[in-house]
């Protein structure tokens, strides 16, 4: 009898957590969704304005073959992602980034489609812009697209970023939430010019293969992750 009580009142605090939610309450996955629920507001949303860039079927279809070229499966979505990726723009304004990701233009040194993006922006002044949902993924760094979001930074220089409060600590939260929502640890959390260190790195194509940038390496993401930390578990 008490363990069917002890079940009964376990059914009632999923049924209660859930509500209002979407999350559904029954079914297989139930549990995970609660276990979802309970990450993400181990860490508050930050406040996030929409400015979705154009991401049509066609751009979708390109991004499949891509991924087909570079990590060999034909997928434009964006599942479980294991890494959030630091960049920044060198770009003075969101609207500069915006522009360059928007028109899903050939990247200039092998003219490979979709156009490059990433999912995130932070402005100067804090302010954080969604381009692109997290369940899609975008072409921000190579060997690693197929499981990284990707935040950019309105700057020039990791610096810029690291030396802005209100900047930085936007990124930050905005880093915090993604990392609690999709279960990413805080070593999850990487600078661009770090990605050949990954053990996630896959390029097939042997053009990309050692490719990487310049920005936010390592020395600065232990500055940020560091601070990161300062901001505790999920």
């Amino acid at each position: 009898m008490r363990s069917r009580l002890s079940i009964a009142v376990a059914a009632l605090a999923v049924a209660v957590a859930t509500a209002g939610t979407g999350i559904a309450s029954s079914g297989p996955g139930a549990l995970m969704s609660a276990t979802d629920a309970a990450r993400a507001s181990a860490a508050p949303k930050p406040s996030i304005r929409k400015r979705l860039i154009p991401y049509s079927k066609k751009r979708k279809r390109q991004m499949a073959a891509y991924s087909k070229r570079h990590y060999g499966r034909y997928k434009w979505r964006l599942r479980n992602p294991k890494l959030i990726v630091i960049h920044y723009a060198v770009a003075g304004s969101i609207g500069a980034i915006y522009n360059t990701f928007a028109p899903n233009n050939p990247d200039p040194e092998f003219g490979e489609l979709p156009g490059v993006c990433s999912h995130y922006a932070v402005g100067a002044g804090g302010g954080t812009v969604k381009f692109v949902p997290p369940s899609t993924r975008c072409r921000h760094v190579v060997g690693l697209n197929h499981v990284a979001i990707g935040i950019e930074h309105v700057g020039f220089s990791d610096s810029d970023v690291l030396n802005r409060p209100a900047q930085l600590n936007a990124s930050l939260r905005l880093s915090q939430w993604l990392r609690c929502r999709f279960g990413i640890p805080v070593e999850g959390v990487i600078g661009h010019n770090e990605s050949l260190s990954s053990p996630y790195y896959k390029e097939l194509d042997p053009r990309f293969k050692g490719q990487t940038h310049g920005d936010f390496n390592h020395a600065s993401m232990e500055r940020y992750r560091g601070e990161l930390r300062k901001l505790g578990g999920c």
